[in-house]
Protein backbone atom coordinates (compact mmCIF):
# COMPACT_ATOMS: atom_id res chain seq x y z
CA UNK A 1 0.00 0.00 0.00
CA UNK A 2 1.20 3.10 -0.91
CA UNK A 3 1.60 6.03 1.70
CA UNK A 4 1.16 9.79 -0.14
CA UNK A 5 0.19 12.86 2.03
CA UNK A 6 -2.00 14.98 0.43
CA UNK A 7 -0.15 18.01 0.31
CA UNK A 8 2.52 16.47 -1.76
CA UNK A 9 0.16 14.14 -4.15
CA UNK A 10 -1.72 17.89 -4.77
CA UNK A 11 1.57 20.43 -4.44
CA UNK A 12 2.04 22.97 -7.26
CA UNK A 13 5.49 21.71 -6.75
CA UNK A 14 7.14 18.84 -5.05
CA UNK A 15 11.35 18.63 -4.66
CA UNK A 16 12.74 15.29 -3.10
CA UNK A 17 16.63 16.27 -1.61
CA UNK A 18 18.52 13.63 -2.36
CA UNK A 19 22.16 12.68 -0.49
CA UNK A 20 24.67 10.36 -1.07
CA UNK A 21 26.47 8.85 1.61
CA UNK A 22 26.40 9.83 5.43
CA UNK A 23 28.19 12.12 7.97
CA UNK A 24 27.48 16.04 7.09
CA UNK A 25 25.02 15.32 3.87
CA UNK A 26 22.20 14.90 6.48
CA UNK A 27 22.93 18.00 8.11
CA UNK A 28 23.44 20.01 4.67
CA UNK A 29 20.05 18.78 3.10
CA UNK A 30 18.16 19.67 6.29
CA UNK A 31 19.77 23.43 5.48
CA UNK A 32 18.84 23.39 1.50
CA UNK A 33 15.24 22.43 2.58
CA UNK A 34 15.00 25.04 5.18
CA UNK A 35 16.64 27.73 2.97
CA UNK A 36 13.90 26.31 -0.03
CA UNK A 37 11.08 26.30 2.30
CA UNK A 38 12.14 30.20 3.64
CA UNK A 39 12.97 31.72 0.21
CA UNK A 40 8.83 30.87 -0.82
CA UNK A 41 7.03 34.32 -1.28
CA UNK A 42 3.96 35.90 -2.70
CA UNK A 43 2.26 33.50 -0.29
CA UNK A 44 3.67 30.35 -1.15
CA UNK A 45 3.18 28.25 1.59
CA UNK A 46 5.84 24.75 1.50
CA UNK A 47 5.91 21.84 4.20
CA UNK A 48 8.38 19.39 4.89
CA UNK A 49 7.47 15.55 4.58
CA UNK A 50 8.77 12.29 6.26
CA UNK A 51 9.22 9.25 4.01
CA UNK A 52 7.05 6.42 5.09
CA UNK A 53 8.28 3.89 2.40
CA UNK A 54 11.84 4.70 1.29
CA UNK A 55 12.80 1.60 -0.30
CA UNK A 56 9.62 2.43 -2.64
CA UNK A 57 10.38 5.86 -3.22
CA UNK A 58 14.09 5.08 -4.55
CA UNK A 59 12.54 2.64 -7.45
CA UNK A 60 9.95 4.67 -8.44
CA UNK A 61 12.70 8.03 -8.36
CA UNK A 62 15.71 5.33 -9.92
CA UNK A 63 17.70 5.92 -7.35
CA UNK A 64 21.08 4.33 -6.55
CA UNK A 65 22.08 2.24 -4.02
CA UNK A 66 23.73 4.88 -2.61
CA UNK A 67 21.70 7.46 -3.03
CA UNK A 68 18.61 8.09 -0.59
CA UNK A 69 16.05 10.92 -0.24
CA UNK A 70 16.54 12.99 2.61
CA UNK A 71 13.27 15.28 2.53
CA UNK A 72 10.08 16.25 0.33
CA UNK A 73 9.49 19.52 0.44
CA UNK A 74 5.97 20.63 -1.19
CA UNK A 75 5.34 23.93 -2.13
CA UNK A 76 1.95 25.60 -3.20
CA UNK A 77 -0.66 28.44 -2.92
CA UNK A 78 -2.73 27.88 0.77
CA UNK A 79 -6.48 26.85 -0.17
CA UNK A 80 -7.95 29.24 1.96
CA UNK A 81 -5.74 33.01 2.96
CA UNK A 82 -4.17 33.26 6.32
CA UNK A 83 -4.34 36.57 8.00
CA UNK A 84 -1.87 36.11 11.05
CA UNK A 85 -3.30 39.09 12.52
CA UNK A 86 -6.57 37.95 13.23
CA UNK A 87 -5.07 36.71 16.00
CA UNK A 88 -3.13 37.54 19.12
CA UNK A 89 0.40 35.94 20.04
CA UNK A 90 -1.79 33.76 22.99
CA UNK A 91 -5.07 33.10 20.69
CA UNK A 92 -2.08 31.43 18.44
CA UNK A 93 -0.31 29.75 20.97
CA UNK A 94 -3.41 27.94 22.62
CA UNK A 95 -4.42 26.97 19.24
CA UNK A 96 -1.37 25.07 18.64
CA UNK A 97 -2.17 23.11 21.96
CA UNK A 98 1.46 22.71 23.14
CA UNK A 99 3.25 22.03 25.99
CA UNK A 100 4.54 24.95 28.04
CA UNK A 101 8.43 25.54 27.77
CA UNK A 102 8.52 24.44 31.71
CA UNK A 103 7.02 21.21 31.29
CA UNK A 104 9.56 19.98 28.86
CA UNK A 105 12.65 21.51 29.40
CA UNK A 106 14.37 20.47 33.75
CA UNK A 107 17.19 22.30 34.54
CA UNK A 108 20.31 20.21 36.07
Amino acid sequence: MRVVPANVSTAALAVAIVIRGGGPAGFDAGRAAQNMMLAGNDGVGSCPNGIAEADELLRLLGLADSERVANILSFGYPAREVDPEQRTAEDWIAAANRQRFDEIVTHA
